[in-house]
Formats: C-alpha cells, sequence, structure tokens
C-alpha cells in the first residue's frame, strides 16, 4: 500500500525520523502548505457562522495539506492508501497491514489508525482486521495524524473540503463526516500522535509545528449545513446521546448499540 507522509519543508528533522521507522515500506513524502506563508488570522476566531475567514492559517494549511494528498492518490491507480502526519509514532505490527490491502472491510472508504485516547463511541459490531478489529466509529473522535482511505473516500475528502471552513479533523471524523464517510476505527490503534502520548518531549522536532501555542484556544462555530436525511438522523441521535449523558451508561449504550471506550495504542 502507497504511504504518504506530510512532513513540512522546515523539519527536515521529522522527515528523517519517519524515514527510519517506515524502512522498507512503500512511501512518499508530500510538502505540507506551510501556515507561515498564508494570510489569515493566527488563531481560530470565535464566530456566529463557520468559515474560511474564522479558520487559522495553520489550520486551512493542514486542510489544504490533506487535500494535495487525496488529489495525488486519487491521480494514481491504488485503490487505497495510507495518509500519515510526521509527528506519529506506529506500532510494530504496523509494517504488515501496510504491506497488503486484503484486511481492509470491503465497504470501508476510511479507517481512522490512530487514537487519542479520548472516549469515544464505536459500534459493538466489528469486522476482523487481521490480528485486530475494526469499528464503525459512531461520535467524533479528531486527529488525522494516520487512516486508511479509498478512492471513493478521498473523493468525498474533497468534496466536503471545498469550502475549507473547518479543521481537516472535524470535517473527517465529526458531524456529516460520520455520516457521509462512515469512518471504522481499528481496535487496538496501530498509531498514536506524539502528543496524545502524555509524555514530555523528549525530541525537539515533536514540538507541533501547525501552529503557535494558544493559551485559549477557540473553535468557530459551525454554520448550520443543509444534511440528506440520513445526516439529519445522525445529528438526531447524536444530540440524544448528548441529552442521555445523565442517565446511567449502560441505557445509554442499549439505546444506541454501541460501546464507549478509550482506544489503546498497541
Amino acid at each position: 500500500m502507497q504511504i504518504f507522509v506530510i512532513n513540512l519543508d522546515r523539519n527536515p528533522m521529522r522527515w528523517n525520523r519517519m524515514v527510519k521507522l517506515l524502512d522498507g515500506l512503500n512511501f512518499q513524502r508530500i510538502a505540507a502548505v506551510d501556515g507561515k506563508n498564508l494570510e489569515g488570522p493566527e488563531f481560530n476566531r470565535p464566530g456566529r457562522q463557520a468559515s474560511p475567514e474564522m479558520l487559522s492559517r495553520y489550520n486551512r494549511a493542514c486542510l489544504m495539506s490533506h487535500r494535495t494528498v487525496c488529489e495525488k492518490f486519487l491521480s494514481g491507480p491504488d485503490p487505497y492508501c495510507c495518509v500519515l502526519e510526521d509527528d506519529v509514532l506506529i506500532s510494530p505490527e504496523f509494517p504488515e497491514f501496510m504491506n497488503g490491502t486484503t484486511w481492509i472491510p470491503a465497504d470501508a472508504d476510511l479507517i481512522k489508525l490512530e487514537t487519542t485516547r479520548e472516549k469515544v463511541c464505536l459500534s459493538a459490531k466489528s469486522r476482523r482486521c487481521l490480528n485486530r478489529v475494526a469499528k464503525p466509529l459512531r461520535s467524533a473522535h479528531l486527529g488525522t495524524a494516520a487512516y486508511v482511505v479509498s478512492r471513493r473516500g478521498a473523493r468525498k475528502i474533497l468534496d466536503l473540503t471545498h469550502s475549507a471552513d473547518r479543521s481537516i479533523d472535524r470535517v473527517m471524523f465529526e458531524d456529516e463526516g460520520l455520516v457521509e464517510l462512515r469512518p471504522y476505527q481499528m481496535v487496538p490503534a496501530l498509531c498514536i500522535q506524539f502528543n496524545a502520548t502524555g509524555n514530555d518531549l523528549i525530541f525537539p522536532e515533536m514540538e507541533s509545528m501547525i501552529q503557535p501555542k494558544n493559551p485559549k484556544p477557540v473553535e468557530p462555530a459551525r454554520k448550520p449545513v443543509k444534511l440528506r436525511a440520513l445526516s439529519k438522523i445522525q445529528r438526531e441521535i447524536n444530540r440524544l446521546f448528548r441529552q442521555l449523558k445523565g442517565l446511567p451508561a449502560w441505557i445509554v449504550l442499549r439505546i444506541q448499540g454501541m460501546r464507549c471506550v478509550r482506544v489503546p495504542f498497541e
């Protein structure tokens, strides 16, 4: 499987680390769009409606980088590709999954390989993927450090990110992205972003290069979107789930037929 690694030109140390991690695999570097070279706000601006003007230039650069990967992938013949950001840590079993595609569920357009170790809701149903399982993702699980995408999934991502009004992880793994892309979650996860490990900074190149530290990061309010009937149903289910948080967990899980867990990294 072709692997695309998103890497900023001004961070060769990260690229050198990834070259060592992926030795023996089929990977290619994609030059990341640098937010420092874009116009726009330094941080996401609060507002009543999400818009390109409300999105920070660094989040916009990240979105543009992932769009570049999708376009590059679609220009070739492969049915699937793996996308990695250059600050990801990978499982020793990662190469086994990259050496073939027969483990990918036939209906999977997007498989999230990473975990943030935040609690997420997964379907009780699962598909066997070698010695792991893939479960349909039923709640937001942000982050785009590692995922496998099909050609159909890549086209959907390009369609969903055309307006560039939200960060790429919110487009793919929240709200209508959960309905349009129907992502699977790999359990246990094969990857984790360095800042999700909870460890102190070991390598200076692991410090975030996406945008400077913001003492009070603010996500822009999202504009109402015209969703198809299925999207509206999923949105109402998510709303109901939030309203039912006061009920015993087993009741909520029984209602929605899913399990809320912290996906481990192994």
